[in-house]
């Protein structure tokens, strides 16, 4: 068997990976942080599906042939692209896992990048399953200042101004990867339940069989400063190789 590939922008695909890592310990993935065209969120979806083309493209150089997009914009943006162009590969995306999850509720704030809320993948698929009003609200600048490791001052202030919309809502679903690596600030701007991605996934994965084997972490920017960040936010000390992408 060969290892699962996952794929996103950057430190939110690091956060599922050691949560699959620590669920499913024997599991071989490749990670594959694309870090040079961070953040995602604020691109054009035609610029997000030619970005997955050649990420997917890498994978399948590297002889993967099942991707899980762990990024809720690739996902809203670019997943039927990637099942067209891609027929011979299975690629998951992570939001009908995540909206899967919801049970009752009158309110649902979803959280996003700009890109994922102007999919309205999440409000179409919410509305299929639960009665209830939906709040979409992007964050355009959040994901960037994750990767910076923006201190919490800076993050509170920017939440002050996303988080106004959905503070009421009795569930919030933090729809990017990203965000989850903030949780706390965000519990602190909002009242209701917050639901995000990665316990969905972990559940998704529960009855796949796995390839045996490590986690291998790529790049597409630069090892070393990955390696660090990985550091700083997990307490994890891992090697991080440089991923050529073309």
């Amino acid at each position: 068997m060969k290892p699962i590939g996952i794929l996103d922008s950057g430190l939110g695909g690091v956060s599922v990976v050691l949560a699959l890592h620590r669920a499913y310990p024997a599991m071989a993935m490749v990670y594959l942080a694309d870090q040079i065209h961070a953040p995602y969120g604020s691109k054009s979806k035609e610029e997000i599906c030619a970005i997955m083309h050649d990420n997917i493209n890498w994978f399948k150089q590297q002889g993967i042939d099942e991707v899980l997009l762990a990024c809720n914009t690739a996902s809203s943006n670019a997943l039927e692209y990637l099942h067209e162009h891609f027929p011979t590969m299975k690629i998951d995306g992570i939001i009908d896992v995540t909206v899967d999850q919801l049970d009752d509720a009158d309110c649902i704030g979803v959280l996003a990048t700009s890109a994922t809320i102007a999919s309205h993948a999440y409000k179409s698929k919410i509305e299929r399953r639960v009665d209830a009003v939906v709040i979409e609200q992007a964050a355009p600048e959040l994901v960037g200042m994750i990767e910076a490791l923006e201190d919490e001052e800076n993050l509170l202030k920017v939440l002050d101004q996303y988080c106004a919309s959905i503070r009421e809502c009795d569930t919030v679903i933090l729809g990017c990867t990203h965000y989850p690596l903030i949780r706390h600030l965000i519990a602190q701007k909002v009242s209701g339940k917050i639901v995000d991605s990665i316990e969905p996934i972990i559940k998704s994965f529960a009855s796949k069989e796995m390839a045996r084997g490590d986690i291998r972490i790529y790049t597409t920017k630069d090892p070393v400063h990955l390696s660090k960040q990985i550091k700083i936010i997990f307490g994890e000390k891992i090697e991080v190789i440089k991923g050529v992408v073309k």
